[in-house]
């Protein structure tokens, strides 16, 4: 799957620097919780700080702002268009989470020794396949796969957005984006009462979506921008990348809210390859690349039930090297993942595209959603 975006009023084009942030994003996760469960079971001291590389959420936040305007474009004033959008961004999201989420409750259920932090806890369970944020026992607000949190403020934002449509037409946009930044500058004047669900939906996490919001309206504005070029691009995508690091290590040099410390990173990262990157770099981004961003959705859901396995291995034949531990749960979460894509969330999205809408929308809307809903998967993979 690739991500195709059309511009307004221009011809459709694809984005693979898309591909690549999706794949970048994706495997700092993977690098994070390889590292993580490498301190925890086996005492291992990474050389560079392993916190920083979880934020890839945060990049997969502002791509999803991105792609969702675009995916969207053609829905804002058709009728019918908000049920087209969810429906779209329902087939691309749940199927896989749900499978994943299934799966997790089996563990706990039935291995409950062979995961390290859930337990069994039905109303968490209930809200894990309703997308409502729910505070566990240990006071996280999380669902019971704890990967799901990103989930729950995605499907949060899609119906924002669909809400936005419904209400404003061609200005959905911009009153998401004020949704949004309303939520976060709400979340501060909080109670310590408040419930789990409020709490989590007025975090300012909330505007990296806004942010790629208004990339998207940049970009189908005015396109790439004249000073683009592969020089100034590099440079701010690396200025990104190490504004992103280096707000986010444990001992932070300054402590501002994750929106600045992760989002403004992201969004400047996101900049540089819609706007600053020249179009003809677009053929140039390797296959492999764009193979690992397309696989980035299975590869956020699934690294947790290879990366696990591994460590239990590790442990019980004695090889307690932490270093091997996260060299091999990522080439194995990588590995599993594209199985994953290939032979479950290839063929789940085949399956739903195929399936009519029951709503009587037009053949035309139709095939202007199921384009809408390839090009969003983009911003699935969080």
């Amino acid at each position: 799957m690739t991500t195709t975006i059309s511009n307004q009023g221009g011809a459709a084009g694809q984005l693979m620097s898309v591909q690549a942030l999706r794949a970048l994003a994706a495997l700092m996760v993977a690098i994070a919780h390889a590292s993580e469960e490498a301190e925890y079971f086996f005492k291992f001291v990474p050389p560079l700080p392993n916190e920083p590389f979880g934020k890839g959420v945060d990049l997969f936040f502002v791509i999803s702002g991105f792609i969702i305007y675009y995916s969207s474009a053609k829905l804002h004033e058709a009728p019918g268009g908000g049920y087209q959008f969810i429906r779209n961004r329902f087939v691309r999201v749940v199927p896989l989470y749900f499978l994943f989420t299934t799966l997790m409750v089996a563990a706990v259920v039935l291995i409950p020794s062979g995961v390290k932090e859930a337990k069994f806890d039905l109303l968490q369970v209930i809200s894990s396949y309703t997308f409502l944020p729910y505070a566990r026992f240990d006071g996280r607000i999380a669902p019971i796969l704890s990967l799901g949190w990103t989930l729950n403020y995605e499907v949060f934002f899609y119906a924002l957005f669909a809400g936005a449509m419904a209400v404003g037409g061609r200005r959905a946009a911009w009153i998401c984006v004020g949704m949004l930044v309303v939520l976060a500058a709400t979340g501060p004047l909080l109670p310590a009462s408040a419930p789990a669900a409020f709490v989590f939906w007025t975090h300012n996490i909330v505007v990296e979506f806004a942010f790629g919001i208004l990339i998207a309206l940049a970009h189908a504005r005015w396109g790439r921008m004249s000073l683009a070029s592969v020089p100034i691009a590099v440079a701010t995508f690396a200025l990104g990348f190490v504004l992103l690091y280096v707000l986010n290590l444990p001992v932070k040099p300054f402590d501002l809210p994750r929106a600045i410390t992760a989002g403004v990173p992201s969004a400047l990262m996101m900049c540089a390859a819609v706007l600053l990157m020249p179009s003809a770099a677009e053929t140039k981004v390797p296959r492999w690349l764009i193979a690992l961003g397309d696989s980035s959705y299975s590869l956020y859901l699934s690294h947790r039930f290879i990366q696990r396995p591994i460590q239990i291995l590790m442990t019980k034949t004695g090889l307690n090297s932490g270093a091997i531990y996260v060299v091999a749960a990522v080439l194995a979460a990588l590995a599993f993942a594209w199985a994953v894509y290939v032979l479950i969330e290839r063929p789940l999205l085949r399956h739903f595209r195929s399936r009519p809408a029951t709503n009587g929308l037009s053949a035309t809307l139709s095939r202007a959603g199921a384009g809408a809903g390839a090009g969003a998967g983009a911003g699935a993979g969080q």
